[in-house]
């Protein structure tokens, strides 16, 4: 099996570049990784238990790296100090995650104009070491709804930093033609532009961190009577029931020039009201919420999409690193056990 015959995870793996000296170099980079990469799907969450994984299946290793690489190691069983120091010192962290990202992550895209999408979210991870003793460690992640899957992250010591995060994801990432979602936190004026300077789109949820733009489509929508499509949708969801109704409006060039907020926001093309009136059949209330958006674009019916489409990102990523892999569970690690 030559290299390009391997599956494109593994391929990836062997074309990152080790930079480690040739002397005394005992493991290859991509058994590192494989293992590395094996352990964690199988719910090892620490340098030890990855250690304790290599030793209990180390046939298996050996054998399953042989049929990948045509090679046959004498050594398969690292340390968890060479599991941890290794690939570190090879590269960053970012260069690992860039490195795959861009070797097989670009092999499984497959979009379509009208499915494309990139949901761009934070997340505080409670389980895992903190960066500093004084703060949290949260994740700012690219997802692709569609596909469910994770095209890259970045890690920032504290929540107010999640804006600087996104910038670096969006220079990472190829988001040619995706309609890139975020919620309010990167409603920003350079973010918009920087969406639009890399060739995609962008929805953005408007709050009160932009209240001028708040300001203006609370005062917009209530007086326009006519020249706006309705999406809607309602659905039975935890023991609610919901109705969604987006009202949606192409901005016109006199709309631009007679705004004080919208002609600022770098190639906006609509704006939207979304109403969502919750019945909770077990208490018996009923509760009425509405959330503001803009747009790039002016498709309502792609646009009512990614917006349900976006919180995938939270009820498919995050429930699942949450509930499947423990990701928020505090655990009480003996002695030296240690948290990735």
């Amino acid at each position: 099996m030559t290299i390009m015959e391997l599956p494109s995870l593994i391929r990836s793996l062997t074309l990152i570049d080790d930079r480690r000296n040739n002397k005394n170099k005992r493991y290859p980079l991509p058994l590192l990784l494989l293992i590395a990469f094996c352990a964690s799907i199988s719910k090892h969450d620490s340098w030890y238990t990855m250690q304790d994984y290599a030793l209990a299946h180390e046939a298996s290793i050996r054998e399953l790296y042989k049929q990948l690489f045509g090679e046959e190691l004498e050594h398969v069983t690292p340390s968890h100090d060479t599991l941890k120091i290794v690939p570190c010192k090879s590269h960053s962290p970012q260069g690992l995650q860039g490195g795959l990202s861009k070797l097989w992550i670009v092999d499984l895209l497959q979009w379509d104009e009208q499915t494309r999408q990139i949901c761009i979210d934070g997340k505080t991870m409670r389980g895992v070491k903190k960066l500093s003793p004084d703060t949290e460690s949260h994740i700012v992640s690219a997802y692709d709804p569609h596909l469910q899957l994770v095209l890259s992250m970045d890690a920032v010591p504290v929540k107010r930093n999640e804006l600087d995060a996104i910038r670096r994801l969006l220079d990472e990432l190829d988001v040619t033609d995706a309609l890139i979602t975020i919620d309010a936190i990167g409603c920003q004026h350079d973010v918009a532009a920087q969406v639009l300077e890399a060739g995609g789109d962008y929805v953005l949820q408007v709050k009160g961190n932009q209240p001028t733009l708040l300001q203006e489509l609370e005062d917009s929508f209530p007086n326009i009577s006519k020249g706006y499509t309705v999406n809607k949708e309602e659905g039975l969801e935890h023991g609610r029931i919901e109705h969604r109704q987006m009202k949606s409006v192409v901005l016109s060039p006199e709309m631009l020039d007679d705004s004080y907020a919208f002609k600022d926001w770098a190639g906006i093309k609509s704006i939207h009201r979304i109403t969502r009136k919750r019945y909770d059949k077990r208490q018996g209330k009923e509760t009425t919420e509405m959330s503001y958006y803009i747009s790039s674009i002016e498709d309502s019916k792609r646009i009512f999409r990614a917006i349900r489409d976006h919180w995938k990102i939270e009820n498919q990523r995050h429930y699942m690193l949450d509930v499947y892999l423990g990701e928020d569970g505090w655990s009480k690690r003996a002695g030296k056990r240690e948290s990735l």
